[in-house]
């Protein structure tokens, strides 16, 4: 009877638990054609979290059913490719059937044409390891472009300069449509096309083209947006014209025209301005020739080798640099930009032409910090400066679906440029005791040709059976650089703060450099079972570099005098053979890989003024793993682990002093052994739907062994002789926490994030092992407000903590405080009249050494009224720098080094300009408000 009665009574406890569950029924049609929808996705979320609870999908008559719902408070969203999403809040009481009725559903091509109350559900959604953002759910202004659509979206940062980062990591390529667009330049992209144009953006890690074919991670990543276009904007053409200009002597005019057709895309842009407006983006370094010279990166059969050629001498600087704010500019650049897809996605092909011509005029002064193991020395440098960039570039790419199964595509990029530099400076070394240890005054001047390519082919192979591949790449990269310059010095040694000895340098420098290099791989995958695929690879590489640097004294007005002591030809030449093997794991939710690469690597050096040569050898491993797992749709783990080798430069090993800075001269090692480093890197993102909650963080670590540093030998007159050497124990890092909510009573966005970076280097001073760290804190808050066709307010509060100190003197350990905000706000006036205010405003905190006020404010305010139908033209008076505060301005700490620098940089001007904003792809864009 117990038994009898315990069954009975749970019994009769379930009946009523399941008399308690409810059931959903409604109809799914489409607003415009009256049609019901089929196969529409009917989901029910819990109101609380987000959290799914279960699906269903609508029949052949749109009608959807779903049963077993326990009471509670609910989200039923709809969703269907071409419609917008559809969501609305349900309340269950009671075991009732609940009839929902006919749910709308309304066309994503009729959202910009009517009134539409809507909720950013579904404004952020996570697919595997993209992050991809509905454009249509961030409020900007009407004619914004896309970078102003980029500070609006949650865990991506733009700065003052249009640089971009996501989750802390720098974005390093933009691309339309997943195409370049003019090359190597993100901004053109970001600061041209129009955010009504753009449906998506999306945010991923670019992989290789192999890597991305066999599905194989080989290593090669590069953080990338892809900005994915509507397809009514892809029919027509739209762009805009500005003409500014301010007395006395201010101008910037540009222009851009998009022609868009299907999936033809031609673009042509010209700019020409002084208020820093180059073309050229943040990006576009080395493309333009600037930094420190060419870097050629080689995934020689997934091993990670690179290659890199730095321009260490001043003269030999022959490919120039873009504008970072340091100098006057003034700038002209134009380009066009072609591509198409034929037969469908059979035939590609994308081509970029460019010109860039920038004079940059500038001064400047340096204050240094010299820390040795008993005492330290001072240094400050003062400079004027002009220098002279042009440069024409090509570049395109095509590909040809050659069957069903194989297709080939071709890359080239080249590029010839001039520059023309000169350089006047004057420096004096202290004491500790603040006496003159020594003085100089230098004159610099060159000019210089350089000329580059890099071409690509890859053929890429299907097989009938699943996950079967095979590949083949090749790519060959040329430069060639020569300049002709001259060194002027006058040079005086102190002895007790009195002078002792006077030196005089008069010289001319050639240097000629010249860089090829052939890498081709084949790579072939098969596959083990469902989820398992297998990698094998091999390829071979070589690498030349010759460099000439030659050094002439004055005779009689004459550069005759050969120095051999200052000069050197030097032949570097590498040879690596690479195998390995990789596995992949890929299941619905998790995937991870693992192999590694084994290397043979002979190098051969020539040293033609001593007729000697030197060849050596090392067998390298490459390990490489990656674990993904996309644990809810919103939310994504990474780890990834990296191994790669790095061979020193011709210019790190040529055995040349050089003397363009006769107090602190350098010098090549040939003895220099090749840099490995490993890199460790972990990521977290998640994000919920309907509370607009997201939490991104990013971890990344990295430590060489036999990294390259620099031993310093400083004598009692603070000269300086540096070489470059092997050191263990060097590792950086950095760290990345944002997380972001809305607070929708108030309808404002915050975000705080938390960043972390530091490095522990080793190098060595006057014979002595000097370890450095330095580490960066910072936290910030970001709060966006905006009310439609009112007003808008944003600001960026930041505070950071920097500390380094060096073990040879750690009484002179370095800590100091620095701060900024970034705010901001538009008031939208009747008569289409807009006012706007932004200030930038930066503190740093004083230090023993660096005892000057580096407080900036940088305010800019403007007024600026609509014109024409659809608001498509802007006349705007724009001050900026009202305070007259800009202050060019660089603090840096480098292991026993402590250096700030202060240059000119554009100051207080003001801008009366006109833009035309033009478009013929439908309706005339109108403010997105609307």
């Amino acid at each position: 009877m117990k038994r009898l009665t315990v069954l009975l009574a749970s019994l009769f406890i379930i009946s009523c638990l399941n008399a308690q569950l409810a059931t959903l029924k409604g109809t799914v049609k489409d607003t415009a054609e009256k049609k019901v929808l089929v196969n529409s996705v009917v989901a029910v979320l819990q109101a609380k979290d987000s959290s799914f609870v279960k699906f269903t999908r609508t029949t052949k008559d749109g009608s959807f059913r779903l049963e077993n719902i326990q009471p509670g408070n609910y989200f039923v969203l709809v969703t269907h490719p071409n419609f917008a999403d559809y969501y609305s809040l349900l309340k269950i009481q009671d075991s009732s059937l609940k009839d929902l009725g006919e749910l709308p559903m309304i066309l994503r091509s009729q959202l910009l044409e009517q009134v539409v109350v809507s909720q950013k559900l579904g404004a952020i959604r996570i697919k595997k390891d993209t992050t991809e953002y509905i454009a249509d759910s961030f409020k900007v202004a009407a004619n914004a472009t896309v970078e102003d659509l980029l500070k609006r979206l949650p865990g991506v940062q733009v700065d003052k300069d249009g640089k971009i980062k996501t989750q802390g990591e720098d974005v390093q390529k933009v691309l339309v449509d997943g195409e370049e667009f003019f090359g190597d330049d993100p901004t053109m992209a970001t600061q041209n096309i129009r955010a009504d144009a753009v449906e998506k953006v999306q945010v991923f890690d670019k992989k290789s083209d192999q890597a991305a074919f066999s599905g194989i991670d080989d290593g090669e990543r590069t953080k990338t947006i892809n900005l994915k276009l509507k397809e009514d904007k892809k029919n027509g053409y739209f762009g805009k014209i500005g003409l500014g200009g301010g007395l006395k002597d201010k101008y910037n005019n540009q222009a851009m025209i998009n022609a868009f057709k299907g999936k033809r895309k031609f673009a042509v842009f010209g700019i020409m301005s002084n208020t820093g407006r180059t073309g050229l983006g943040w990006g576009d370094r080395d493309a333009y020739g600037g930094g420190n010279g060419l870097e050629l990166m080689d995934d020689n059969g997934g091993g990670g080798l690179s290659f890199m050629a730095n321009g260490d001498d001043d003269f030999d600087n022959s490919w120039g640099g873009g504008y970072y704010g340091e100098g006057l500019p003034t700038s002209w650049s134009a380009g066009t930009h072609f591509s198409n897809k034929i037969g469908g996605e059979k035939q590609k092909f994308n081509f970029n032409y460019r010109f860039n011509k920038l004079n940059t005029a500038g001064s400047g002064g340096t204050t240094s910090q010299y820390i040795l193991p008993d005492t330290s020395y001072f240094r400050n440098d003062r400079g004027d400066n002009f220098s002279q960039q042009i440069r024409n570039s090509l570049s395109g790419t095509y590909e040809v679906q050659l069957d069903s199964s194989s297709s080939l595509k071709f890359s080239l990029n080249g590029s010839v440029g001039t520059t023309r530099n000169f350089n006047f400076s004057e420096s004096e070394s202290l004491s500790e005791e603040r006496q003159f240890v020594n003085k100089s005054e230098r004159k610099n001047e060159s000019t210089g040709d350089n000329q580059g390519y890099n071409s690509t082919l890859l053929w890429k192979k299907k097989f009938k059976k699943r996950a079967r591949t095979l590949s083949i790449s090749f790519n060959q990269r040329y430069s060639n650089r020569t300049s002709d310059g001259f060194l002027k010095a006058f040079n005086t040694l102190y002895s007790q703060g009195v002078p002792s000895l006077k030196d005089t340098i008069d010289q001319e420098k050639i240097n000629n450099s010249r860089t090829n290099s052939i890498n081709s791989k084949i790579s072939y995958t098969e596959p083990l079972g469902k989820l398992w695929v297998a990698e094998i690879n091999y390829g071979i590489s070589t690498n030349n570099s010759n460099s000439e640097r030659l050094t002439f004294g004055n005779i009689n007005g004459k550069y005759e005098n050969y120095i051999d002591t200052l000069s050197s030809k030097f032949v570097f030449n590498v040879l690596t053979n690479s195998g390995g093997a990789n596995l992949r794991f890929n299941k619905k939710t998790i995937n991870f890989s693992f192999g590694t690469n084994l290397a043979h690597t002979s190098f051969k050096q020539i040293d033609k003024v001593l007729d000697t040569s030197r060849s050596y050898s090392f067998v390298n491993f490459f390990p490489r793993a990656t674990f993904n797992w996309n644990f809810k749709p919103q939310s994504r783990f990474g780890i990834r682990y990296n191994g790669r080798t790095q061979q020193p430069s011709i210019e790190q090993i040529q055995p040349l002093r050089d003397n363009s800075d006769p107090f602190n001269i350098r010098k090549g090692n040939p003895n220099l052994k090749q840099q490995f480093t490993q890199e460790f890197g972990i990521n977290y993102n998640d994000y919920k739907v309907l509370t607009e909650r997201g939490i991104y963080l990013s971890a990344n670590f990295s430590t060489s062994n036999n990294a390259f540093t620099n031993s310093d030998l400083i004598d009692t007159l603070g000269r300086r002789v540096s070489q470059y050497v092997n050191v263990n124990g060097n590792y950086n890092y950095y760290t990345y926490l944002s997380y972001g909510f809305k607070i929708k009573k108030l309808d404002l966005s915050v975000n705080f994030d938390l960043n972390s970076n530091g490095s522990n280097n080793n190098n060595f001073v006057n014979g002595q092992k000097n370890n450095s760290k330095s580490n960066t804190y910072s936290a910030g808050v970001n709060f966006y407000y905006s009310k439609e066709k009112k007003f808008q307010f944003s600001a960026r509060p930041n505070v950071s903590y920097n500390m380094s100190r060096s073990s040879i003197n750690k009484d002179l350990a370095n800590k100091y405080w620095a701060g900024s905000v970034d705010a901001g706000f538009t008031v939208y006036l009747p008569w289409k009249t807009e006012i706007s205010s932004n200030a930038d405003m930066n503190f740093r905190q004083k230090t023993p050494l660096f005892a000057e006020n580096r407080n900036v404010i940088l305010w800019k305010a403007s007024v600026s009224k609509k014109l024409l139908k659809g608001e498509t033209g802007v006349i705007k008076f724009e001050m900026s720098d009202l305070l007259n505060q800009n202050l060019g301005f660089n603090r840096d700490i480098n292991t026993n080094l402590i250096t700030e620098r202060t240059y000119e940089t554009i100051r207080r001007f003001w801008i009366l300009s006109f833009t035309w904003n033009f478009s013929k792809n439908g309706k005339a864009p109108t403010s997105m408000f609307d």
